[in-house]
């Protein structure tokens, strides 16, 4: 029997530039951590949908990951933001889990050598 693995939603995140064009990451782990908590996602650079999503017309996007529970949280946080930054909101495939999992990995390794969330490893 497999264990369970929680489902995940993948969020795409409207992010904030820098001066010099770059994501600013203060500033979008400031905004994660306030409508979703801390340690409650992981984010990276890539998109790591087998069939990714075309770009929200006119925005910067950055794809992050939480529980299913952890996303319904942030997009009910986020409602009074105006303008809104959660673009769109998707399920992850058993594929795209596993991506996102390897990702936990080369942020969190441990000796099972499988990686662990940020909301896994808080309560580990």
């Amino acid at each position: 029997m497999e264990p369970f693995e929680e489902p995940l939603r993948c969020l795409a995140v409207s992010a904030v530039l820098d001066e010099a064009g770059e994501v600013d990451g203060i500033e979008l782990e400031a905004f994660l951590n306030h409508v979703v908590g801390r340690h409650q996602w992981l984010s990276t650079t890539e998109w790591l949908f087998v069939e990714p999503p075309a770009e929200a017309e006119g925005h910067v996007t950055v794809p992050v990951v939480m529980p299913e529970g952890a996303a319904v949280q942030a997009i009910l946080n986020e409602l009074t933001n105006k303008p809104q930054r959660i673009i769109f909101d998707l399920p992850t495939t058993p594929a795209e889990t596993r991506k996102w999992r390897w990702v936990a990995f080369q942020s969190a390794p441990n000796n099972q050598g499988q990686g662990r969330f940020p909301w896994e490893a808080a309560h580990a």
